[in-house]
């Protein structure tokens, strides 16, 4: 299947991949699991190679353990490995880690909007829409949302993300915790559900968190770019030159890309938006969800929007915006 997003059930419109099973607004965590073609299961099995460690009145140990997909009963998919663990990882099910999102969306505080798997099943996650917008200047909304992420290859915790999406051309915010912390995490271990309990506390947090994200985007779409030396500055901290480049005073590929999309993108022309540090950093966030790397698959997008590289740069991109205001 294209797109590394290897499943995926979504509500209302249709995803920017083109892929998917229609649900409806009022699905629940069951439902959306089975059409998002997440209804297998994880085992954790001893890995093959390794002796089990013995303990006396104790049930053996192993070294190192499996993550083992499992296809539902009746499927004719074959099981799949998906990583090695030691001992202390616990696994999450699916239905287990969807089920978080079931009473915040009975309280509609969010509602479900898309979910699914890459990979071969490595991370699935599950994406829910805030109700509200924040409206940055006149006309430029952004929706909030959170982004529920679950490893089964042993790599990485359950996670949380605030992500605002700029509906005006779909760019996704990704926004950080006071700590700096970019995702509220639980490791998988023994007390896991336990702490994935907690997480209707962490609503509060949230909603704490979305009222300081729109103060900081309104006070930086108040900022001027004063001139080419202070855009220069915002950029070399995000894709800084290299000696040569400085010496001989060249623009890195990525600046004149960015700069072009400044001076040419309608949405980033708005009034209100035009001029200013809002304007540049969702220069660089479009640069980010949209850029096509020579290197990169199209199918290895989302991934690092949401997960990887891009994600990193794009919270970096906003505290290096709001450095900058102050």
């Amino acid at each position: 299947m294209p797109a590394n997003v290897q499943t995926i059930a979504y509500v209302g419109e249709v995803p920017w991949h083109g892929l998917g099973k229609p649900v409806s607004s009022t699905v629940r965590a069951a439902e959306m699991i089975r059409v998002a073609g997440l209804d297998w299961r994880v085992e954790k099995r001893p890995a093959r190679g390794y002796p089990p460690i013995k303990r006396k009145g104790k049930k053996d140990s192993y070294a190192r353990y499996e993550i083992v997909r499992v296809p539902p009963v009746g499927s004719n998919e074959q099981e799949v490995m998906l990583g090695m663990v030691t001992a202390r990882y616990q696994p999450l099910q699916n239905v287990d880690a969807f089920s978080f999102f079931d009473p915040i969306v009975d309280q509609k505080t969010a509602t479900f909007e898309t979910a699914g798997a890459l990979g071969a099943g490595e991370r699935i996650w599950v994406l829910a829409k805030m109700p509200e917008v924040i409206e940055v200047v006149r006309g430029d909304e952004c929706a909030k949302y959170l982004l529920l992420s679950n490893t089964h290859s042993g790599q990485g915790a359950v996670i949380v993300k605030f992500t605002a999406i700029r509906v005006v051309c779909q760019n996704t915010l990704l926004w950080a915790l006071k700590d700096g912390q970019t995702a509220f995490r639980v490791q998988h271990s023994r007390n896991m559900s336990v702490r994935l309990a907690e997480v209707n506390d962490l609503i509060k947090a949230i909603t704490a968190a979305y009222i300081e994200a729109a103060e900081v985007f309104a006070y930086i779409a108040k900022k001027p770019l004063k001139n080419e030396e202070m855009l220069n500055d915002y950029l070399d901290r995000l894709y800084p030159r290299t000696e040569a480049q400085r010496r001989e005073k060249k623009q890195p590929p990525k600046w004149v890309y960015v700069k072009r999309l400044l001076d040419e993108t309608p949405d980033l022309q708005m009034p209100g938006v035009k001029g200013t540090l809002w304007a540049a950093y969702n220069a660089i966030t479009r640069f980010e969800d949209y850029r096509q790397q020579r290197d990169e698959a199209p199918d290895h997008r989302l991934d690092r929007v949401w997960f990887g590289k891009g994600a990193d740069l794009k919270v970096k991109a906003l505290n290096e915006a709001l450095r900058l205001a102050a």
